[in-house]
């Protein structure tokens, strides 16, 4: 047997139904990316502790109350209701990430845009 996409993707499966039905209560456990040779699979599993911030959450409001955008707000891009729900400190170009409301798809966008979708409004005096 050599591991294989299809092969990763089931074992991956079958790991993450096993976590959730091992009966361990308040956290969620995800089974995540697989990086394999022919002989050798590592997963990458997280567990969080029920009610507790992931690292994206964190990172989202820390940079988001830098640069005083407002996380709870709707905007709309290209047609589409978005929101603000995560922030990639690795990405350089493009660290914001919206979720369209209607089909939960995600999107990346850049500073200027996530500035002008969910920066604070600017009060006319």
């Amino acid at each position: 047997m050599k591991f294989d996409k299809p092969t990763a993707r089931k074992i991956r499966e079958a790991m993450q139904e096993a976590l959730e039905n091992a009966g361990i209560h308040g956290v969620t456990i995800n089974v995540g990316n697989c990086s394999f040779t022919d002989g050798e699979a590592t997963y990458k599993v997280k567990v969080l502790i029920d009610g507790a911030k992931s690292r994206d959450e964190q990172d989202l409001e820390q940079m988001a109350s830098l640069m005083g955008f407002d996380t709870s707000k709707i905007a709309l891009l290209q047609g589409m209701r978005v929101s603000l729900v995560s922030y990639n400190s690795r990405a350089r170009k493009r660290p914001w990430v919206v979720q369209d409301l209607t089909t939960t798809q995600k999107y990346i966008i850049d500073d200027d845009t996530a500035k002008r979708l969910f920066g604070a409004e600017e009060k006319v005096s």
